[in-house]
């Protein structure tokens, strides 16, 4: 494999404008003499003496195998029938295995079993704005993507980030926790494999004794033991070409047990590999990854957001000329995703999508969604939280709250009624000055309250004629808050 010319990697990197995380990029710079470049070249002369079915893919923690794990890595892995490879970088990113995959690691041979863990220098290294846990999320799954493609027939063995810190509540376990809880739904069982035995590393109450990491992020000898004993099954497994283990499994669905708690509607959750008939598995994951990206090439400065679900998101396709017009005038990041609740906003507006930049207006609706499965108090409630997280992101902003929409096709229709009845709420959440009650619902009806569909076909999404009345009624408001 050609390794590409220093010059030509480092300027390719410079043009796109993709989030850190997923621009492929030289751990070791431009010093091709540092330690990096040093291993890096021998790992490529591993991997053109014919590789091995067995790699372990990584940070300091997969190099460790070679320092405080070395006992066991001798004892398990270097000799047969494993003879493994490992490609370990001390420091290393998504973007670097991104780089290191494109540039030969994985070139000219078949592995049968990829042990992937990357991630804790992500969140590490980064302050939250620079990397929210969306952008670690999303260059874990780079990652994945760059393996399937390079080694198709292997399977990958995905292990959490390691728990770091002292204790439970130490801001970067806390962060990539919530990078754990998203990444195992890659696994499918057949390909991908989820393995996780974090536990064994922690204390009942959740504390990370010194006798098993020392510095609470690099294991010493014993946690190497526990690592080694937890994935031999599954490499035996992918070598014999047999079923996968099932003893460990992806974090439970706390689903059931919030909406017991009535506060579902306000507890983070994603739809990330949430399968859609039409869009397919990735959809979800693709769209926040191109909104971190406006977000990344936006010099940190963007007029108007909008925060929703659907109607919000077809801003971008069925209102014809006239979203083109308003980007035109004002820079906007329209971050509605179609079938998106209050929980999702919430999740996407604490990982990610109101990091990064300033914003002068925000224009919020949602709720629809929710009403299909939450009491009108409970979709309010989770309104109010999502209107707490835009309050303390950018708290220099200006929300221009709108009520949901009217849906079906008269007054009386069960999920226009629950929807009226959160609207009540809501409107007591506006005090007009950082919060701007903005309704223009009645627009949309005939004298009836009918909702005729020359305006919402379907009863629920706006055609461009909803889009000229909700223009219509939202301008003026942003001339007064962006000041143009």
């Amino acid at each position: 494999m050609r390794i590409l010319p220093l010059f030509i990697v480092l300027a390719a990197a410079a043009v796109q404008a993709d989030i850190l995380s997923i621009t492929p990029a030289p751990q070791g710079g431009s010093d091709t003499n540092n330690w990096c470049w040093k291993r890096f070249r021998e790992k490529q002369q591993l991997v053109k003496a014919g590789g091995s079915e067995v790699v372990f893919m990584g940070d300091s923690i997969t190099h460790g195998w070679e320092g405080a794990g070395k006992v066991q890595w001798e004892r398990y892995f270097a000799g047969a029938p494993y003879k493994a490879l490992n490609l370990g970088y001390g420091g290393a990113r998504t973007e670097h295995l991104l780089w290191n995959i494109a540039n030969g690691e994985l070139d000219g041979y078949k592995a049968k079993a990829i042990i992937l863990m990357i991630g804790t220098n992500n969140t590490g290294h980064r302050p939250f704005d620079k990397e929210p846990p969306a952008d670690t999320i999303i260059g874990i799954k780079a990652v994945i993507d760059a393996i399937r493609a390079k080694q198709p027939e292997a399977k990958l063995i995905l292990l959490p980030i390691f728990p770091r810190g002292a204790t439970a509540n130490d801001p970067l376990r806390r962060r990539n926790a919530t990078v754990n809880k998203e990444i195992c739904k890659f696994a499918d069982g057949k390909d991908i494999l989820w393995c996780d035995f974090t536990a064994q590393y922690l204390a009942p109450d959740g504390f990370m004794p010194a006798e098993i990491m020392p510095d609470r992020l690099h294991p010493r000898a014993y946690g190497y033991e526990i690592w080694a004993s937890a994935v031999i099954p599954f490499i035996n497994a992918a070598l014999r070409g047999e079923a996968a283990p099932q003893r460990f499994s992806p974090f439970a669905d706390p689903s059931a047990f919030m909406r017991e708690r009535g506060d579902i509607t306000t507890c983070p959750a994603t739809r990330i590999m949430e399968n859609h008939p039409s869009r397919g598995r990735d959809w979800w994951l693709t769209r926040l990854r191109e909104k971190r990206n406006q977000i990344a090439a936006s010099n940190g400065e963007i007029d108007i957001v909008f925060f929703g679900d659907s109607i919000t998101h077809f801003w971008e396709n069925r209102s014809g000329e006239i979203y083109g017009e308003l980007c035109k005038r004002y820079s906007i990041l329209n971050i509605g995703y179609g079938g998106d609740r209050t929980q999702h906003l919430v999740w996407r507006g604490k990982n990610g999508e109101l990091d990064g930049y300033k914003t002068k207006c925000v224009m919020l609706m949602i709720g629809t969604n929710n009403s299909h499965h939450d009491q009108p108090v409970d979709v309010a409630k989770g309104i109010r939280k999502v209107l707490d997280i835009i309050a303390a992101k950018q708290p220099q902003a200006t929300t221009l709250l709108l009520p949901i929409f009217p849906r079906g096709a008269t007054v009386k229709d069960k999920l226009r009624v629950k929807n009226e009845q959160v609207n009540a709420i809501i409107k007591g959440y506006a005090d007009g000055k950082k919060v701007v009650w903005c309704d223009f619902n009645a627009k949309f009806l005939d004298a009836d309250g009918k909702l005729p569909k020359s305006i919402m076909p379907d009863l629920l999404h706006p055609n461009r004629e909803g889009y000229i009345i909700w223009r219509d009624a939202v301008l003026p408001h942003f001339q007064t808050i962006c000041g143009k």
